[in-house]
């Protein structure tokens, strides 16, 4: 694992100059990094960066990559918010910039009381409330909402990388919610991996998922498993949002590849994403 394509930082909800995070990286050993901000939004959010910001932090990137062009490869990047009644105008936002590669991810799931999206993974109380008067108390409706946005997502195509695949989980310790050994849950899951393999998208480990509430990383390794049956390709991400954690959990995750039987990880160089054995 030499690389790590899914950081945050000061320009949207981390912490730390991204020239930090570079240097984290480096002393760490790795051979590649991405600066993948939050994309900006159309409504308020405190994670997403601001609009106006996105030439400066394109700038810095380049910057950055020249200087340590023969050092680590450092490459532009957004986890970019997919919301299907919003998509083509958030798009329209981003699309003249030179990104390596998109993040795709799902933090939104239906519509609040004002009408603005709903963000169903800031607080286990949050997401309670939304679970009530949103989903009628049925945790089925939402997980299915939550994974037919993975497959328009995965439709839509613009995304390399399917951020924190089953981050619906993110409450569901002990089971609280659901359990993933349901034929309904697997279904959608399911579901979700054939639209990711059918589009040629990378599915990301991303570790953030044992510091979360859930103790589980993202997806679960059972997950894991189809998809190496699928032929779907998987980078091992961390999520980090301070330079401290650019390689958290790289050895549990390595851990985890040995026991899913994992021995090629996807790779971004100057020709596209290359699968490589690890």
């Amino acid at each position: 694992m030499k690389t790590s394509y899914h950081t945050h930082n000061r320009f949207c909800d981390g912490r730390g100059e991204i020239a930090d995070y570079v240097e984290v990286a480096l002393n760490a050993g790795l051979e590649a990094m991405g600066v993948s901000s939050h994309s900006p939004l159309n409504f308020p959010d405190e994670a997403a960066m601001r609009a106006e910001r996105l030439p400066a932090y394109c700038a810095e990137i380049a910057h950055l990559e020249e200087a340590y062009r023969r050092r680590l490869r450092i490459h532009l990047s957004l986890e970019f918010d997919y919301i299907p009644e919003r998509h083509e105008e958030l798009w329209s936002i981003v699309a003249s910039f030179p990104f390596d590669y998109l993040i795709g991810s799902v933090h939104f799931i239906g519509e609040d009381e004002r009408g603005l999206p709903w963000a169903f993974d800031l607080t286990r109380r949050r997401f309670e409330n939304g679970l009530r008067r949103y989903f009628a108390s049925d945790i089925r409706q939402l997980v299915g909402a939550y994974y037919e946005r993975i497959r328009s997502m995965a439709a839509w195509g613009r995304p390399a990388i399917v951020g924190h695949i089953d981050r619906v989980k993110k409450w569901n310790k002990d089971q609280r919610y659901f359990r993933e050994d349901e034929s309904w849950y697997r279904r959608e899951v399911e579901a979700a991996l054939q639209a990711c393999a059918r589009a040629g998208l990378i599915v990301e480990l991303n570790t953030i998922g044992w510091r979360n509430a859930v103790r589980s990383p993202y997806p679960s390794p059972w997950i894991l498993r189809r998809c190496l049956e699928l032929g779907i390709p998987l980078v091992v991400t961390t999520d980090a949002h301070a330079p401290v954690r650019v390689t958290d959990f790289h050895a549990e995750a390595e851990a985890l590849l040995r026991e899913v039987a994992c021995t090629s990880l996807a790779v971004l160089r100057d020709d596209g994403w290359r699968v490589e054995r690890s």
